[in-house]
This record gives structure tokens, sequence and C-alpha cells, in this order.
């Protein structure tokens, strides 16, 4: 099994160092990982790029997640707050080790 999130460890804008089940530590650099979609201000994940926003990450124990900051719509047409997440593979993948 890949490794999967285990404990945010340390977060700044825009990086979060984290320390994965397989026992690394690695750092997670938002600014290069989504240097497009920055600039994009239409791309739901230039809302990250807020400091008071960004310092808001969580994990489930798997990956990194930010509550409520893009909308999905349930079976019946209503608008619900959702999560922005991301595949654990690909955090681990443009990850660096500290």
């Amino acid at each position: 099994m890949n490794p999967r999130v285990e404990i945010i460890l340390d977060v700044k804008p825009f990086a979060v160092t984290i320390k994965w089940t397989n026992g690394q530590t690695r750092v997670v650099d938002f600014n290069e990982f989504l240097a497009e979609e920055r600039r994009r201000e239409s791309s739901i994940f230039s809302r990250l790029f807020n400091p008071e926003t960004f310092m808001k990450v969580r994990t489930d124990g798997r990956t990194l997640y930010w509550e409520n900051l893009t909308e999905m719509v349930d079976e019946k047409g209503n608008s619900l707050p959702a999560p922005i997440d991301f595949c654990p593979d690909v955090l681990y993948g443009v990850s660096k080790v500290v």
C-alpha cells in the first residue's frame, strides 16, 4: 500500500510538512505544486492561496483537505458545501524529503 498522511507536523503559507505512514517526513510546497492553478482566478484551487484559509488544512489520516471551499450538488439538485482534497498518491509524489 502507498503511504498516507499520518499527521500534519507543520503548516506555513503555502507548505505543509507531513509525517507519512511509511515513517518519512516530507514537505508539500503548494506554491510549486499548484503554480498554474494559482494564476487562474476561476480555479477552485486558487482559494487555497489565502494565508488564513491555507492554515486551516486538516487530515483524515489519509490525505489533506480544506473544509467547505467548494460545492457539490446532491441527487436532488441541492448545492452543498464540500471540501477540497487531494489524492494522497499525488501529494506524496510532489512532496520532498525534509
